[in-house]
């Protein structure tokens, strides 16, 4: 990131050797990325921080900050419109070499979580009391050391900053499931290893939990919401009674903006769209047009980037079918 970059990243399976995508001003707003559906009523966290010698400092804010951006992965356009918009916005808030530090930690995480994904089929399954047996027990003990493993190659330096509480709050689960699977326990003795161990999980632990899965949370009610067909002012009033007034209004703040963005890239499509059927153009010559509309269209260059990135991703709709 630091030589500067010369092409979007192209995703491998392992997400491993990912280069780093185009640049863009150092300047833009994150209007490209507010503009986003998933991401209306949820402002962007502050987890790029610089030390004393600038570099990125490591703290579990950091990965909030990953985070929401993962929680648009169903709108942004695929992959690597992904990894422009997290590039972009690595960029305007901070300088080298924190952005290069940041840059590959993100390419990093990503990778650990597609190496994990796959452990979501081999869950065991629960009866139809909701308990598990002790092999079922086993069986999970046995993916969260995959996990753990996959934590210490992939981000070591982060592990125990971003997984630590994670990890306590699992092993605690894992404990408890342990005792409902334990035969030879009767109720009363059941519940009171329980309540035992409920008091061995510190409250800051389970709030840290809570505090992490509510961007996520939050995106998931509006696309949900979305998808149903409702309305701004319906999403708004679900969110307030949620998660607070605030949420709602800077959610209400943002689908407006969002429509107002969304009714200029419909003009600037449809005068796109006449561009692209113009007969005798070359190819240099249509991709010039093309830019200059863009940038007379959206004056900020983030938004710009945004246009860039929908128009890619409605064009692989488009070759898909």
């Amino acid at each position: 990131m630091a030589s500067g970059p010369a092409a979007v990243p192209q995703r491998t399976a392992a997400i491993t050797t990912a280069a780093s995508p185009s640049t863009t001003s150092a300047d833009a707003g994150p209007a490209g990325v507010a503009a986003l559906p998933s991401l209306s009523g949820v402002d962007v966290p502050a987890g790029l921080e610089l030390d004393a010698q600038g570099k990125l400092r490591l703290t579990r804010a950091l990965r909030t900050y990953f985070d929401y951006f993962l929680s648009t992965r169903h709108d942004a356009g695929g992959a690597d419109a992904l990894d422009r918009l997290v590039y972009d916005d690595i960029r305007r808030r901070v300088p080298q070499p924190a952005a290069g530090q940041a840059w590959q930690l993100w390419q990093r995480y990503v990778a650990y979580l597609a190496e994990i994904q796959p452990q979501a089929t081999r869950k065991p399954r629960a009866d139809s009391n909701g308990t598990l047996d002790a092999a079922q027990v086993q069986q999970l003990r046995a993916l969260q050391a995959e996990r753990n493993g996959a934590r210490q190659r992939l981000l070591p330096e982060v592990a125990a900053i971003w997984f630590g509480d994670e990890q306590a709050y699992d092993d605690a689960m894992l404990a408890r499931l342990d005792i409902a699977a334990q035969s030879g326990l009767d109720d009363a003795q059941r519940q009171q290893r329980l309540a035992e161990l409920e008091a061995m999980l510190r409250e800051p632990l389970r709030a840290a939990r809570e505090a992490s899965a509510r961007p996520q949370a939050i995106s998931d009610t509006i696309a949900g919401m979305q998808a149903a067909g409702r309305s701004a002012q319906d999403i708004g009033a679900a969110l307030a009674q949620a998660y607070g007034p605030e949420v709602a209004q800077r959610y209400q703040q943002q689908a407006q903006a969002g429509q107002a963005w969304q009714q200029r890239y419909d003009d600037y499509a449809a005068r796109r769209a006449q561009i692209e059927a113009f007969p005798g153009l070359s190819e240099q010559d249509r991709r010039q047009q093309l830019d200059a509309l863009r940038s007379q269209t959206f004056g900020n260059p983030s938004e710009a980037l945004q246009a860039e990135v929908v128009d890619k991703a409605m064009a692989a709709r488009r070759q898909a079918r």
